[in-house]
């Protein structure tokens, strides 16, 4: 049965391997069963079940009646998801605590800019440092599909734990969405935001697409070009976790002055909302 197939494939990829996983689901459809019957569902040798079954006991996800011949009951459906939903967090929980282990006590900053090549990695390098803000955040953006829902939730976050939201853009799409959102943020324009919103590029190096700028520090710097697939951005970008070289010093020293001297007091859009 394709079922039956699926769940045991899903059960491999929780950890089991192929013959637990047939038996499980072969005694899961049964009431109980000897190592014969469990075997002619599960197709796979008799001699086999019988060690298959004693690794599913210790596992917890399955019960043993001591008769003659031995008789074997899975757990329920709800007991054995729980128990391997909690086996499974416990190896992020082990993986976690060993590379925290490993990793040493400081980094030395790296005068190095970081090339990432598609669309996720770059909003999930953005929602990253976005997380890591505690002081502020500018954010310019001159394509709307570029405020998604995980760029705001992050934003949203922020503004929470009293980081400074600043967001620059000529889109009122993406301004409507920021005075809608749970934050309470600043939304501006400039002329070197419409610039770079007007200007096209080129099919070599692309149209500027959103600019990080985070607690004066981290620098990201994205570009979209041509779409390959229908409806996916092709965005690339690079970034900076330091201002100790050149591409960081220039763009942090070119974005604070930007905001500094370029916001009209008077055109600020406080965006809240009632939480």
């Amino acid at each position: 049965m394709q079922d039956a197939q699926e769940a045991i494939d899903a059960l491999e990829n929780l950890g089991l391997t192929e013959y637990e996983a047939r038996c499980f689901v072969a005694l899961a459809q049964l009431p109980h069963g000897t190592a014969k019957e469990i075997g002619q569902v599960a197709d796979i040798p008799r001699s086999r079940v019988y060690e298959t079954m004693e690794r599913l006991q210790r596992r917890g996800l399955v019960e043993l009646h001591e008769a003659e011949p031995r008789q074997y009951q899975s757990v329920s459906i709800e007991t054995a998801i729980e128990l391997l939903r909690t086996e499974y967090e416990s190896y992020f929980d082990s993986v976690e605590r060993t590379l925290r282990q490993l990793e040493p006590t400081y980094k030395k900053a790296e005068q190095a800019v970081w090339a990432i090549n598609t669309h996720e990695q770059v909003t999930g390098r953005v929602v990253d440092l976005l997380s890591e803000a505690t002081d502020e955040i500018l954010l310019l953006v001159m394509d709307p599909d570029l405020f998604d829902e995980d760029t705001v939730a992050a934003l949203e976050a922020a503004s929470e734990r009293g980081v400074a939201v600043y967001v620059g853009t000529c889109s009122g799409d993406v301004r409507q969405h920021v005075e809608s959102a749970q934050m309470d943020a600043t939304v501006f324009s400039t002329d070197l935001i419409e610039w770079f919103t007007e200007t096209g590029g080129s099919p070599r190096v692309g149209r500027v697409g959103r600019v990080l700028l985070v607690d004066r520090n981290p620098v990201l710097v994205s570009a979209i070009h041509e779409e390959e697939l229908p409806g996916v951005p092709n965005e690339t970008a690079a970034w900076s976790d330091g201002v100790d070289h050149g591409f960081a010093t220039f763009a942090e020293r070119v974005l604070t002055f930007h905001l500094q001297e370029n916001i009209d007091l008077d055109d600020e859009i406080d965006a809240e909302t009632d939480g």
